[in-house]
C-alpha cells in the first residue's frame, strides 16, 4: 500500500516541479544562472513605487519561465506511469510472458516469475528510500503516514503549566479550559502600527510557510509556474521573495501581475443532460506565487486581528488555535455549570447555508 501512496505523491512531485528531470548538474547551473540574473537589478525598498512592484513581479515570471522552457527537460507522466521501471524488469516480463504464451508449467517458468516478482518489489523499494530522501514541504507529513503507519497514534499525557500530568478526568477538564479559554487580562486593544511598517513583521519563516504550504499537485495560473517552481526560486534567492512579499504591503496594493487568472469550464460528474449550462461549472486557476501573497497577507492580518482582540470571542472559524471542537467544549462547559447552579440549559442550533442567497435584496 505504502508503494502505490509513493508513486501518486511522486506523480505530484514530479508534475509540480518543472526541474524534476534534469540532473545535478543541471539544476545548479539554473541556480546560478538565476542568481546572477537576479544581481543585474535593483532590489525593492521602503520607498519603491507601485510601477515598480509590477515590474518586479512581472520580471521574476518571466525569467523563471524562460529558465524552465531552456533548461527543463520535458517529461510526461499520466495515471499509469510506473516511476520503478526498469530494463531488468521488462526483460523478465517478457521473459514470463513467452513461457506463459508456451504452457511451459516447467521449474524455470516458476523461477522466472519469482524473480519478476522479486525485482519489481526491490525496484519499487528503492524508488520508495529514495523518495522519502528528498521529499520535503507538506509531503513530510503524508509520507510519515505511509512509511510509519502507526506515526502520530500517541497521545501526549496532559500537564499543566507547572509540567505537572493530569490523573482525573476533571483535572483534564481543568487543564483543556484553561490552555484553550484562558482569562482575559484586560489589554483588548492596542496601539496601531506606525505608517508604512506592517511589512517588517512579515518574517523569512511565515513567507516559507505560504511557499511550501501548497500542495504540487495544484493546477497553475496563466504564468504556468508550479508551486514547485516557486519552491526552487524561494532556495535560489529568498531575499527577492521576501522583498515582493513585503512590497504590496507596503504600497497598500495587491499586484496587478499576480492577480491574473485563467477561466475553466469543467463537467459536473454524474449529469444526465450535459447540453445544459447546468451541467458545467467554471474554475479559476490562480497564480501560485499570488496564492503565495495572499496567505502572507491573511497570515498578518489574523495575526493583527488576535493581537488586538479584534474578533468576537464566539468566532471559531478561520482561527489558529480553535476548531470546531472549542465550540462544543465552551458549550459542555456552560451547560455543566448551569446544571450545577439548578438553571435549565437551552441550545439554539441554526442552519445558515442559503442565509445569503435568500436575504431580500
Amino acid at each position: 500500500m505504502g508503494v502505490d501512496r509513493q508513486e501518486e505523491a511522486d506523480h505530484e512531485r514530479v508534475v509540480g516541479c518543472n526541474l524534476a528531470a534534469t540532473t545535478e548538474k543541471d539544476a545548479e547551473a539554473v541556480e546560478k544562472l538565476c542568481i546572477e540574473l537576479a544581481k543585474e537589478r535593483a532590489q525593492l525598498d521602503v520607498e519603491c513605487t507601485e510601477d515598480r512592484v509590477e515590474q518586479e513581479a512581472a520580471w521574476c515570471q518571466e525569467v523563471m519561465s524562460c529558465i524552465l522552457d531552456t533548461t527543463a527537460k520535458t517529461i510526461s507522466i499520466c495515471a499509469r506511469s510506473k516511476r520503478w521501471w526498469n530494463a531488468d524488469i521488462k526483460g523478465r516480463r517478457r521473459m514470463v510472458g513467452r513461457d506463459r504464451r508456451t504452457r511451459r508449467n516447467s521449474e524455470e517458468a516458476a523461477r522466472a516469475k519469482a524473480e519478476l516478482q522479486t525485482s519489481t518489489q526491490q525496484s519499487k523499494r528503492t524508488m520508495w528510500d529514495d523518495y522519502l530522501q528528498i521529499v520535503g514541504g507538506a509531503e513530510v507529513r503524508r509520507a510519515a503516514r505511509y512509511a510509519n503507519p502507526r506515526a502520530g497514534m500517541t497521545v501526549e499525557a496532559l500537564t499543566d503549566r507547572d509540567g505537572k500530568p493530569a490523573n482525573t478526568s476533571l483535572e483534564k477538564e481543568e487543564i483543556l479550559r484553561d490552555k484553550s479559554f484562558p482569562p482575559n487580562d484586560g489589554e483588548q486593544y492596542n496601539d496601531l502600527p506606525p505608517a508604512r511598517s506592517p511589512h517588517t513583521r512579515i518574517t523569512e519563516q511565515a513567507v516559507e510557510r505560504a511557499v511550501f504550504s501548497p500542495s504540487a499537485k495544484k493546477a497553475t495560473g496563466p504564468d504556468r509556474l508550479s508551486s514547485g517552481a516557486i519552491r526552487l526560486l524561494w532556495e535560489w534567492d529568498k531575499e527577492k521573495i521576501m522583498r515582493l512579499m513585503r512590497a504590496p504591503i507596503c504600497t497598500g496594493r495587491y499586484t496587478a501581475v499576480l492577480k491574473r487568472a485563467s477561466g475553466v469550464v469543467i463537467c459536473k460528474p454524474g449529469k444526465d443532460d450535459y447540453t445544459k449550462r447546468k451541467a458545467y461549472r467554471s474554475i479559476s486557476l490562480l497564480s501560485c506565487m499570488g496564492k503565495v501573497a495572499k496567505k502572507v497577507a491573511a497570515e498578518l492580518l489574523s495575526e493583527e486581528a488576535e493581537r488586538r482582540a479584534l474578533l468576537s470571542g464566539g468566532q471559531f472559524g478561520s482561527r489558529k488555535g480553535l476548531l470546531v471542537i472549542d465550540a462544543v467544549a465552551i458549550m459542555v462547559d456552560r451547560a455543566h455549570a448551569a446544571w450545577t447552579n439548578g438553571h435549565i440549559t437551552r441550545v439554539l442550533l441554526m442552519h445558515i447555508k442559503a442565509a445569503f442567497p435568500s436575504v431580500a435584496k
